[in-house]
């Protein structure tokens, strides 16, 4: 049975790759899975020309990208060249990166009160409610945003965010966000059914009837709405050939999510 090889946080691994380059990374953490496997939490550099030493293992201006690495890439034809203290720099990627996938240790690591920051990311998220009800969409936009970037599982400021693009008339910027709040938030209807209007006010009739379609399966209780846009899609498809172009008529009317605000 192979012993598996174990890794130490600050230890510095080097290796040659196949156009004679050196490659380094710094491990900055290593997570332990309950399969046993590990992953380590690295800064990858820049690969250099030179042998790497201990003190020219990366260049001066390489603050370095910050990379989840299965332990087991690093089973063989890797070495430990050093270990390096840990630097406050070093962990931004790493924390940008808790950030967005794993909210709680993020907290931990950057020892911050989770009711004081939620507290915060809501009062954003009431100030650009008022600013959209005055009308200044772009400013409720950058607000919102101020909310989320407090706390990136705010799923209701991505919603309200993306809805404001599409008041817009920005159906790309909208989907994405969109597709931001499903992830967070798989079950929402409201981001799932506005992702399939986007898809097809954007003319992606075939994505937007399969929206619809399933839409109309996982949200029973909104069967209704789903049916009348599922309806409209199959009559845009059979008038594209003809037509070419979505009908936007009704594109300034007062949005059917208004009501979920």
């Amino acid at each position: 049975m192979a012993v598996k090889r174990t890794f130490a946080v600050g230890e510095v691994l080097v290796s040659r790759q196949g156009d004679g380059a050196w490659q380094a990374v710094k491990v900055l953490e290593v997570d332990t899975w309950p399969d046993g496997s590990d992953t380590l939490q690295c800064l990858l550099y820049q690969p250099i020309a030179t042998p790497p030493t201990a003190a020219s293992f990366r260049s001066p201006d390489d603050p370095g990208i910050h990379g989840p690495i299965s332990a087991a890439g690093f089973a063989e034809g890797w070495e430990v060249l050093c270990t390096a203290p840990i630097e406050e720099a070093d962990m931004a990627g790493f924390i940008a990166y808790l950030k967005m996938t794993d909210f709680g240790r993020y907290l931990e690591v950057t020892q911050q009160d989770a009711g004081v920051l939620v507290s915060q990311a809501n009062a954003y998220y009431q100030a650009a409610s008022a600013l959209d009800e005055e009308g200044k969409k772009l400013e409720a936009i950058d607000t919102y945003t101020q909310a989320i970037d407090l706390f990136p599982m705010f799923f209701e400021a991505v919603d309200n965010r993306a809805f404001l693009h599409m008041e817009l008339g920005d159906y790309a910027t909208a989907l994405r966000g969109f597709d931001e709040s499903l992830r967070i938030n798989p079950d929402g209807n409201s981001a799932f059914f506005s992702r399939g209007e986007c898809l097809l006010r954007l003319g992606r009739l075939e994505e937007a009837q399969h929206v619809f379609e399933e839409g109309k399966r996982r949200f029973s209780e909104h069967q209704e709405m789903y049916s009348r846009y599922l309806a409209h899609t199959l009559e845009e498809k059979r008038k594209r050939g003809k037509v070419g172009v979505l009908a936007t008529s009704n594109a300034n009317a007062r949005p059917w999510w208004k009501i979920w605000r």
